[in-house]
C-alpha cells in the first residue's frame, strides 16, 4: 500500500444528538455531530484535508484540517462553508459550533473548542488555528493519536437564538462508548510510564483560514 492509499483511509459518520438541554433557556433541541476518524495521520503530506461535505439544516458544511499547522506548530481545525462558491451575493450563514480531537484513552482529556460565527463571502471557515500542539498530539503518553488514528468531531447548530453546545456536552457524548479495544491495548501497555495528565482545554479565540483544500475520500458507516 502506498502513502497515498493510506492517508485516505477515513471513516465518516454523522448523528443527530435529540433533546440536547440548554440549561440557561431551559429548552430542548438537536446538534448535528460529526466524526472523522483519520488513520495513518503521521503520513499525510497534504498541507491541508477537507472532509467530505455535510449537511445541517439544508447547508452544507466541511471540516477543515492543518496536520502540521496552518502556519504555527500548533494542530489548526476550521469549520467551513462547503459551497460558498456558488452562493449568491451577499450571503450569510450563522453556526454555534464546537470542534474538538478526542482524547481515545479518557474522553474527558479531550481538546475542545467552542465558538460561534456569522460566515459569509470573507469570512467563510472559522475556528481554531493554535488548537493543539503538536508534540502534545504525538505524545503517546497521550490518546490523541492510538495507533496512528486521529478522531475528530465537531457539534454544529444553526439556531441563532440558543447555545447548547460547550465542552461537557462535548466530552460527555458517549462516553461509555468510545474507548475502543485498541485504545485500551496501548493504554494497559504504558500505564505504569504515565505519571502527568492534563485537562481538556477550551479554545475561544477564533481566526479564518482560505478556502482551497485537499479533499480526502472518506467511507461511510
Amino acid at each position: 500500500m502506498d502513502v497515498n492509499e493510506q492517508i485516505t483511509k477515513v471513516t465518516w459518520k454523522i448523528e443527530v444528538l435529540s433533546d440536547v438541554h440548554s440549561k440557561s433557556m431551559d429548552v430542548n433541541g438537536q446538534v448535528t455531530k460529526v466524526t472523522w476518524r483519520i488513520e495513518n495521520f503521521s503520513t499525510i503530506q497534504d498541507k491541508k484535508l477537507c472532509s467530505e461535505n455535510f449537511t445541517v439544516d439544508g447547508n452544507k458544511w466541511r471540516f477543515i484540517i492543518y496536520p502540521k499547522g496552518d502556519a504555527v506548530d500548533h494542530l489548526s481545525i476550521y469549520l467551513g462553508v462547503a459551497d460558498s462558491s456558488t452562493l449568491p451575493a451577499g450571503w450569510i450563514r450563522y453556526a454555534h459550533f464546537g470542534l474538538a480531537v478526542i482524547d481515545q484513552f479518557d474522553r474527558e482529556l479531550s481538546i475542545t473548542g467552542v465558538t460561534t460565527h456569522v460566515f459569509n463571502v470573507n469570512a467563510d471557515n472559522w475556528g481554531f488555528p493554535s488548537f493543539l500542539p503538536l508534540t502534545e498530539l504525538r505524545n503517546p503518553e497521550r490518546g490523541y493519536l492510538v495507533n496512528d488514528a486521529c478522531l475528530v468531531e465537531a457539534y454544529v447548530f444553526t439556531d441563532r437564538s440558543i447555545g447548547f453546545i460547550s465542552h461537557e456536552l462535548i466530552v460527555k457524548t458517549d462516553s461509555d462508548k468510545l474507548k475502543t479495544k485498541e485504545s485500551d491495548c496501548v493504554k494497559a501497555a504504558m500505564d505504569n510510564q504515565r505519571t502527568t495528565s492534563t485537562k481538556a482545554v477550551e479554545i475561544t479565540n477564533p481566526s479564518p483560514t482560505p478556502p482551497y483544500c485537499q479533499i480526502m475520500v472518506s467511507q461511510l458507516t
